[in-house]
């Protein structure tokens, strides 16, 4: 780029003319230069002459100087012909190449030297630029740098941040002319704005812009970066998350909807709104209990039915927000262990013969934190028979005496029966019969039989030896 240039026209024997211009002043508001130009004779001698006219200079198009063909001079070696200004407006970029011409007549009236000249002018500067800008979070103040080379000549020097780049969402501030950095002082205002234009997601692209207003034109630079979004997690705690025993049959036993009894209470959970941070939304409740999750888009009441748990449980509700944020609370659910009651039964005959029989039931159940009652009830009927008697209650782990006819076999049913749930034993008293009996009609013996055989051993009604009969029997 010049400041300065000259260039020679051709030459009539050895007298030519030179045109030479340099930089008079720029205009930067207005974004034009003016030069001083001039033309002089040169070449020969400077005491020797020649007459010269029709003079003609042309500056970026424009006629500056011009004589006729009767305007004539003398025209030594270093004659001034002419000197003047002229003002180049430059484009819009402050960039402008221009050229100049020069013709005359020497020693004649028609025009027999010329000569021309292009030239880059010193650029004008338009617009201030950014140099640097950050990533950002929602509750920082992002500084940028710039650099205005223009100085107090522009008309307005603004910064903004836009989110799309069609208009200015954080609005434009005036910033130093003479300055390099500025910093965004945010508002609440214009941080909300920041935050919910990203509701479904942590972070975004934003463009900063510094515009540059010179010689009514406008200019502008950008830089994109990125702004996340933090400390956005849903606000939510345990004392969002409640639950209780649904089943009325339970917590009439237990008198407490917080003890939760073994598979048999139904747990219901009800969760109350999080809150959502920073313009985001609540999207979904996810609740986890004995490796069981179960979902709800918006706070109210999920049924997790019975758990077949004997201890404590850890209930946790998981939140998240449209940005993918969670926040998870937790509560310790008490369960009270409960199984259908057992027992450990003897029903035998006296000597394994005798009517008299010997009943015991030690049985074991549930305490349900105490509120638990046990029922222990018998019935029996022969084998034979179609129907049972009544139910008998009898105490726990305490042997009680019945008489059952020794000639028939009995069927007998223990019931156990606690405040949930019954158990039943069904057992059979075989009759009465001796663990060793001679027959001394048919001169055998028995094991826990009657033999049927003579001359026989039998075991349980299985013959196992026959022999013969000592003579003295």
């Amino acid at each position: 780029m010049a400041s300065s240039g000259s260039f020679n026209t051709s030459a009539y024997s050895v007298r030519y003319l030179v045109f030479s211009w340099s930089i008079a002043s720029q205009d930067i508001a207005n974004n034009r230069t003016t030069i001083n130009w001039s033309l002089k004779g040169a070449g020969g001698s400077t005491t020797s002459w020649y007459k010269a006219g029709n003079f003609k200079v042309v500056i970026n198009g424009s006629t500056v100087y011009e004589t006729g063909q009767d305007d004539r001079i003398t025209l030594y070696g270093d004659t001034v012909v002419a000197t003047g200004q002229a003002t180049i407006g430059h484009n819009s970029d402050g960039t402008k190449s221009f050229s100049a011409s020069a013709e005359a007549g020497i020693y004649t009236y028609a025009r027999n030297v010329s000569g021309s000249g292009s030239w880059s002018l010193t650029s004008i500067p338009r617009q201030a630029n950014l140099t640097s800008a950050p990533d950002f979070n929602d509750e920082q103040n992002p500084s940028i740098g710039y650099s205005n080379p223009a100085g107090n000549s522009v008309s307005n020097l603004d910064a903004c941040i836009s989110l799309t780049g069609s208009r200015d969402d954080i609005a434009y501030r005036g910033i130093s002319k003479t300055g390099s950095s500025y910093t965004f002082n945010l508002t609440e205002t214009e941080r909300n704005v920041l935050r919910n234009a990203c509701t479904t997601s942590n972070s975004r692209s934003v463009i900063f812009y510094v515009r540059t207003i010179i010689g009514g034109n406008t200019f502008y630079s950008t830089i994109t970066k990125t702004l996340s979004i933090i400390n956005g997690n849903p606000t939510f705690s345990s004392s969002n998350v409640s639950y209780k025993d649904n089943n009325s049959t339970t917590t009439a036993v237990t008198g407490n909807n917080q003890h939760m009894v073994q598979s048999l209470s139904k747990l219901l959970v009800t969760i109350t709104s999080a809150t959502a941070k920073k313009g985001a939304s609540i999207t979904k409740y996810d609740a986890t209990i004995n490796n069981v999750t179960k979902s709800i888009t918006s706070a109210g009441n999920i049924d997790f039915g019975t758990i077949n748990s004997s201890s404590n449980l850890t209930l946790s509700v998981k939140v998240t927000d449209s940005r993918g944020n969670t926040t998870t609370a937790t509560k310790t659910v008490t369960f009270l262990a409960w199984s259908l009651p057992t027992a450990v039964i003897s029903l035998k005959r006296k000597n394994n013969y005798e009517n008299e029989t010997y009943l015991k039931v030690n049985a074991s159940y549930s305490s349900v934190n105490s509120k638990n009652t046990l029922t222990i009830k018998y019935q029996f009927k022969k084998t034979t028979d179609s129907s049972y008697s009544s139910l008998t209650t009898i105490n726990n782990n305490t042997q009680i005496t019945i008489s059952k006819d020794k000639n028939y076999a009995w069927d007998f049913k223990i019931v156990l029966t606690d405040a949930f749930g019954t158990t039943t034993y069904n057992l059979t008293l075989a009759k009465g019969k001796f663990i060793l009996f001679v027959d001394t009609k048919k001169l055998s013996v028995g094991v826990n039989c009657f033999p049927s055989n003579s001359e026989s051993l039998e075991v349980n009604g299985c013959q196992v030896l026959e022999y013969d009969v000592i003579s003295s029997w």
